[in-house]
């Protein structure tokens, strides 16, 4: 046996495969803008109780913001996300793989 063999032999199993929810897009794209809109409520809570405003030159506002900028790029990427379905399931030669519901 060479040191090669005895190196592949060695190797550890594969790791099992993920599950549904972790891989699939939509709970993913879906849960993060809800995360992030959650972030925009709290900071709008905060900002309100606080009196300091949604400027975003100021703690407060800066978050709530950044979380409303969240929940854009989150749509745009649900947006993107649905088109390449929507172009797989058509069958266009341009579409990405994979993004066939299973």
């Amino acid at each position: 046996m060479t040191a090669h063999e005895s190196e592949r032999a060695s190797d550890p199993p594969p790791p099992p495969p993920l599950p549904a929810r972790l891989y699939e897009s939509p709970p993913v794209i879906l849960g993060g803008m809800l995360l992030w809109a959650v972030g925009a409520g709290v900071a709008a809570v905060f900002a309100m109780v606080t009196g300091s405003g949604f400027d975003p030159a100021n703690g407060a506002g800066a978050w709530f913001w950044t979380c409303i900028a969240g929940v854009g790029v989150g749509l745009f990427g649900a947006a993107v996300f649905s088109a390449q379905r929507a172009a797989a399931r058509r069958g266009d030669r341009s579409a990405q793989r994979g993004v066939e519901p299973r």
